[in-house]
């Protein structure tokens, strides 16, 4: 492992175990250290570790823009989830405060968008209309497991983005998978917990299911385009809080017939090795320490969500090798998120398949930018990161 990375990541560390141990940096190694605070989204972890750059007063600007906007959407969240309860629909609050409340400085967690959940599907038409007749905007994406809003604040001007999830994560290759969470989150499994944040008390998914929620997110952005060390900081910070409350052998259970092991097993052991995860933290749970290494080291080189992002094919599986017919399989997964009423009925598909390749091709070169093998290439390379993390059919579970 690059000297850096080790600089950095003891400077993470010492955050994560609330230690004021001595972190040595040079001065040769402080422009690089600024560029991974920046790039991981933790520029208030390594600020102290700065003072002696150039580039202190920009990014000690950034740290209170960072506390700024925690408030702005802390205000946000309250209002939105208080416009729903007005309305009797209650939503789980997902991340954002809800994670940066396990931090020692809240405000030091970078948050982005909101994130609701509606266990009880049938009661998304009901709160898309509360929300439209209150001046929230509906966006045209494309997604199979929640709708987005634009809101913005008419005083200050300034525009929040809500995800309104249907389904906690999107859907998998795999069925069993899907299975899985669907029933794990479905409104007659799923028990309602509270977590008081600054005095408003928000529904938040219970500790167990919390937990195999972060490893999903987190499996996601892996398939997607790769994650960066704020969510292992997430999942460090999380698991030390609720660890009495987290029933491991569950997790094992549904990690296990999820074929996902693998991944919650480097995860856990990551964080024990660079984040100091005590090792009372589900003892039994292990994986190889020089597997960790390469998996640390490509978090690291990824950034705080990955790289080439807006050139990259969404991956919904695991492939141990990439062909013809993964592609297929992959342009069939897409279809059925393009399309997810119509997809039911086998005999559109030949129509449907044709449809979706069309928008793929118009994507690839009016979104994306680059060309059709360039694409298909980027997945492939994306694939290779099942060779240290085995997922779904690439795996021996």
């Amino acid at each position: 492992m690059e000297q850096i990375y080790q600089t950095y990541l003891n400077i993470i560390k010492n955050i994560c175990t609330d230690s004021n141990d001595p972190v040595s940096v040079t001065p040769e190694q402080l422009p690089a250290l600024a560029n991974l605070a920046q790039e991981h989204c933790t520029v208030p972890f390594v600020l102290p570790c700065l003072r002696s750059a150039s580039v202190y007063p920009s990014m000690k600007h950034q740290v209170k823009e960072m506390m700024l906007n925690y408030y702005q959407i802390e205000h946000f969240t309250r209002t939105t989830v208080s416009l729903l309860r007005e309305n009797h629909i209650d939503c789980y609050l997902l991340k954002g405060l809800s994670l940066a409340d396990c931090y020692p400085v809240p405000e030091y967690r970078k948050l982005g968008d909101l994130d609701l959940y509606l266990a009880e599907p049938e009661m998304l038409s009901q709160a898309q209309t509360v929300l439209e007749s209150n001046g929230y905007i509906l966006q045209d994406e494309l997604s199979d497991h929640h709708v987005t809003y634009y809101y913005t604040f008419p005083k200050t001007g300034r525009r929040f983005i809500l995800e309104l999830h249907y389904r906690v994560v999107g859907q998998y290759q795999y069925s069993r998978t899907n299975e899985i969470v669907d029933l794990v989150y479905s409104p007659t499994q799923l028990k309602k917990s509270s977590q008081m944040i600054h005095g408003y008390s928000y529904t938040v998914l219970p500790p167990t299911e919390y937990v195999f929620y972060m490893i999903h997110h987190m499996l996601k952005h892996y398939l997607y385009s790769g994650f960066g060390i704020r969510l292992l900081c997430d999942f460090t910070f999380y698991l030390k809080r609720h660890e009495s409350e987290i029933d491991f052998d569950q997790i094992h259970t549904w990690c296990r017939e999820s074929r996902i092991s693998h991944l919650y097993e480097i995860i856990l052991e990551s964080c024990r090795i660079y984040l100091d995860l005590p090792d009372s933290i589900d003892p039994q749970t292990h994986y190889d320490t020089s597997d960790c290494q390469d998996f640390i080291t490509q978090i690291l080189k990824d950034g705080d969500m990955g790289t080439d992002v807006s050139q990259t094919l969404v991956g919904s599986s695991s492939y141990q090798k990439v062909n013809l017919f993964t592609y297929f399989r992959e342009g069939h997964v897409q279809m059925k998120v393009r399309f997810p009423k119509a997809s039911h009925f086998p005999i559109l598909w030949p129509v449907l398949w044709v449809i979706t390749f069309v928008c793929f091709i118009r994507n690839t070169y009016k979104v994306r930018n680059t060309t059709f093998l360039q694409t298909l290439r980027n997945f492939k390379k994306s694939n290779q990161k099942t060779k240290l993390v085995k997922i779904f059919e690439n795996s021996d579970s």
